[in-house]
């Protein structure tokens, strides 16, 4: 089992064009009667009618409220019920491996750490299959009740077949993920790179719900981007488009670990800073504990975040401009320095703009979802799919279902 499309459960009924096309207007407008569906689905009364009889006998729909009469009998308005469906999200980073069930509102319900007992792919997805099934059975949650699971990868991803081509973080080379994590739930699986999904979790949830085109800089636990374009997440034809942290970009930078001068990657990386504070001190840090010393006018702390600072200055500018972005999200720990980096990134693309008379704009911010942007993303891309049988979400057309 592969993809979404080789999948087939009970909830089957939910996944055929008429009835998904149902649940996707129901899901943007919340809710609506069955006149209204008629309208805004293009569907016949009878088909409409038939459908959502058959969404309510499998318990996806409820009948609401009563609405006005306007001369006839007062219609009933129908809903989603979000206490029937789930989606399941993954985050496949080094030292930090999270599931997570959410609500199709992207509401998360559980949480958990995964701590595997090695990175060979097998054991490590094993143990997230284990974590998955613990936390639905905690909730006594039914199985055909979970939509799919979602999976946030740091590494170069092929989302098509479900493949990590590879992860440097993860040390994996051409793993099927979604075919060994499929087998392990018996559950239909899509996979994305995690700046990917950070940016898909900003478009339908975040700062970049009102643009068309915006980026999400995976600041933290290495370097990439995710490229949203008219809406339409940005891969590339190798899938590698905002593979940007060893990319040379700041003149006599520092020395990166793959050899080169300059990448993003040193500037950025966090277990670097971790690293390179204990070496002075003798002491961890944590992220938290950062952001304090920064604050509190720790020199190591306050340097390191003024680097930082200009790094992405660079980074926003030069991928800004060249992609026409409007919103640039910047992630992780440093999207947590308003002042220090989030303004100072501003004020850098501004003086850029004014300077070379280009008529443009951006608004750059922190992430909207502190560390769980990954998850969101995810479930977002399973929820996505699943309502769009016909035309998969952003025109990735091998996904169909």
């Amino acid at each position: 089992m592969k993809l979404m499309s080789q999948h087939i459960n009970s909830t089957r009924l939910v996944r055929t064009y008429n009835a998904s096309t149902v649940l996707r207007t129901l899901y943007e407008h919340g809710s609506c009667s069955r006149s209204q569906l008629t309208r805004l689905t293009g569907m016949s009364p009878a088909t409409i009618t038939r459908i959502t009889a058959d969404l309510i006998e499998a318990g996806v729909l409820l009948e609401g409220h009563h609405g006005k009469s306007t001369g006839g009998r007062r219609p009933i308005y129908l809903h989603i019920d979000h206490t029937k469906l789930y989606v399941a999200a993954v985050k496949l980073i080094r030292d930090d491996c999270v599931v997570a069930l959410l609500d199709l509102k992207g509401k998360i319900l559980a949480i958990e750490q995964a701590h595997p007992a090695s990175y060979e792919a097998q054991e490590l997805l094993s143990t997230v299959a284990t974590s998955l099934k613990d936390i639905f059975s905690s909730l006594s949650i039914k199985q055909e009740y979970i939509v799919g699971v979602g999976v946030a990868v740091s590494g170069i991803c092929h989302p098509v077949d479900g493949i990590v081509i590879r992860s440097l973080n993860l040390g994996w080379k051409d793993v099927p993920v979604a075919e060994i994590l499929g087998d392990l739930l018996e559950l239909p699986v899509l996979l994305e790179n995690d700046a990917n999904a950070c940016a898909l979790a900003e478009l339908w949830l975040g700062n970049a719900r009102e643009t068309a085109n915006s980026m999400y800089i995976k600041a933290d636990s290495g370097a990439g981007v995710g490229i949203i374009s008219n809406k339409a997440l940005l891969t590339g034809s190798r899938f590698v488009a905002g593979e940007i942290g060893h990319v040379p970009l700041i003149p006599d930078g520092k020395l990166c670990r793959c050899g080169q001068q300059g990448c993003l990657e040193p500037y950025i990386f966090f277990q670097t800073v971790r690293e390179h504070y204990k070496n002075e001190t003798g002491l961890e840090i944590t992220h938290a504990e950062f952001v304090t010393l920064a604050r509190s006018g720790n020199q190591f702390a306050r340097e390191t975040v003024q680097e930082t600072a200009s790094a992405l200055a660079l980074a926003c500018a030069h991928w800004g401009l060249i992609l026409d972005i409007e919103v640039i999200t910047i992630g992780g720990v440093w999207g947590a320095f308003e002042q220090e980096i989030i303004a100072y990134c501003q004020r850098y693309y501004d003086s850029i703009l004014e300077q070379s008379v280009i008529p443009s704009s951006v608004v750059i911010r922190g992430s909207s979802f502190d560390d769980v942007a990954d998850l969101l993303g995810a479930a977002g891309l399973v929820v996505s799919n699943w309502f769009t049988p016909a035309s998969v979400p952003f025109e990735r057309q091998d996904y169909g279902l």
